[in-house]
């Protein structure tokens, strides 16, 4: 019988995007949240993450895979960012990470190049070319993503759902672009 376990996709961030649906599914729900308010500390970050998934994990019940976009390493985001976002990005997986595995869930990471080769054929793009390109591909699908954060939790749901059934790939490979 083939794995088929109910998805979390989670692009974590300041605004957090994520979607959630089994790969056989036609259409994931998503959306994106705010752990806390704008120039909140790290701490307040973190507890709202945690609280916010708990919740999430609670109200529906049989998600059974969580995946999450790891975070690029320093070297990577040189010069375009600042210490303080990188602590929250790894910190935001570590808070993700911790509370998942505790209660048993089968949780896993992915590249963010990884799911841009994937969902829209390469990552030579440029960020804000990607997240447009993304919006693009998931509009295609019948998805209406409410932000780019959402647009990227769907693109990794995809990713992870392809990775289970690789017949879900079909759909954003370039030979069937054009038809969904």
């Amino acid at each position: 019988m083939p794995y088929n376990p109910r998805i979390l996709a989670l692009d974590l961030a300041s605004r957090t995007g994520w979607a959630v649906g089994y790969p056989a599914d036609e259409k994931p729900r998503s959306g994106s949240v705010r752990f806390a308010r704008e120039g909140a500390s790290m701490g307040a970050v973190f507890a709202g993450c945690r609280q916010w998934l708990n919740d999430r994990l609670a109200t529906e019940n049989d998600i059974k895979l969580v995946v999450f976009e790891a975070p690029m390493t320093p070297q990577h985001m040189a010069g375009r960012t600042r210490a303080e976002i990188i602590r929250v990005l790894i910190g935001l997986c570590a808070v993700v990470e911790e509370l998942t595995y505790a209660r048993g869930y089968d949780v896993r990471e992915a590249r963010v190049s990884d799911v841009r080769a994937h969902f829209i054929g390469s990552n030579r793009h440029k960020r804000k070319e990607a997240k447009s390109l993304t919006m693009d591909a998931c509009y295609r699908l019948g998805w209406t993503p409410n932000d780019d954060n959402a647009a990227d939790a769907l693109a990794l749901w995809h990713y992870q759902a392809s990775i289970l059934d690789p017949s879900v790939a079909v759909q954003t490979s370039p030979l069937f672009r054009r038809r969904v």
